[in-house]
C-alpha cells in the first residue's frame, strides 16, 4: 500500500486486506487519515477509527483518474492534494460498501464472466457489445484485467454484508 503524508494528513492508497487497513489506522492514530476503501464498507471503519476523516474509491479509476470521495470530516487540503496528484475527485454525500462506481462495475464484470461461462459470447465480443451497445469506455473484461482480486474481494464483501446471492462471484471470476 502506498501512503502519502503531508500536513499531518495521511492518504492511504492501494489495496489491502481489512486487517492491513486497520493496522494502518492504528499505527497512524495521531494523524488525519483518508483511505482507499474501494472493497470495503467505510462506515464500519468510521465507527472504530475517529482518525479516519474520509474514504475514497480509486482502485477502478483509469486514465481519467476520477475518484469518488466521501469526507466524514471536511478537510479541503485533502481534496487539493488529490488534485495535485492528478486525480479528479467528486464528493459523494452517502457512503456504502463498494461506493457507487466500483460496486456497479464489479457487478458488470461478474455478469460478463457468467455470460462467458454460459458460452454466450467470447470476451472480445462481450467487450465490444458493452462499448458499442451502451457506450462504455471499456468492456468488462478490459476493465477487470489485472483487477480480478479487487472484484472478487468487493463481491465477497457485498455478499457477506447482504447475503444476497447476486454478489456471489462467477466460477470463472473466482478462479
Amino acid at each position: 500500500m502506498t501512503n502519502i503524508l503531508f500536513d499531518n494528513i495521511l492518504i492511504n492508497f492501494g489495496f489491502g486486506t481489512k486487517a492491513e487497513k486497520k493496522r494502518v489506522l492504528l499505527e497512524n492514530n495521531d494523524k488525519i487519515v483518508f483511505m482507499d476503501l474501494t472493497c470495503y464498507d467505510p462506515s464500519e471503519f468510521y465507527q472504530s477509527f475517529p482518525n479516519l476523516h474520509g474514504s475514497f474509491a480509486a482502485l477502478f479509476c483509469d486514465e481519467d483518474k476520477k475518484i469518488e470521495v466521501h469526507q466524514r470530516i471536511s478537510t479541503p487540503a485533502f481534496i487539493l492534494k488529490l488534485k495535485e496528484l492528478g486525480f479528479m475527485p467528486f464528493e459523494i454525500s452517502f457512503v456504502s460498501c463498494g461506493f457507487i462506481f466500483p460496486r456497479t462495475i464489479a457487478q458488470i464484470i461478474n455478469e460478463a464472466h457468467f455470460a462467458l461461462e454460459e458460452q454466450v459470447a467470447s470476451p472480445q465480443d462481450i467487450d465490444r457489445a458493452m462499448k458499442y451497445g451502451v457506450n462504455y469506455p471499456k468492456g468488462p473484461f478490459e476493465w477487470s484485467r489485472g483487477r480480478e482480486l479487487f472484484v472478487r474481494t468487493l463481491l465477497g464483501e457485498l455478499y457477506e454484508k447482504t447475503k444476497d446471492k447476486r454478489y456471489l462471484a462467477s466460477k470463472l471470476l473466482a478462479q
